[in-house]
């Protein structure tokens, strides 16, 4: 099992300003800070070859090309990971128009 806990920022400045096809033209700066509330993420194998992913939707997937969550299946795909794992993710807020990240 992996439990991850990693805090959310704020961004007061320069959000866009990291993004490549901005810093390479006009260079970037970015001021963010950490807050006292975080994000989650479990890892834990599972019993059978599927998938199973939880967020603000929950997933039961048989294969990682199944997976609507892009940033998972992108992970998942990268890191060479074809099944056999439950991910869960928690926020201490909810995650939607927040703005944090």
């Amino acid at each position: 099992m992996i439990i991850s806990q990693t805090p959310l920022r704020v961004s007061f400045v320069g959000g866009g300003s990291d993004l490549p096809a901005f810093y390479r033209e006009e260079g970037g700066a970015v001021l963010s800070v950490a807050i006292d509330k975080y994000v989650y993420v479990n890892v834990n194998r599972k019993f059978d070859n599927g998938t199973r992913i939880a967020y603000s939707k929950t997933e039961e997937v048989d294969s990682v090309e199944d997976i609507q969550h892009p940033i998972v299946k992108a992970t998942m795909g990268y890191l060479g990971i074809c099944g056999g794992v439950e991910i869960t993710t928690i926020a201490d807020i909810p995650s939607k128009g927040t703005g944090l990240g």
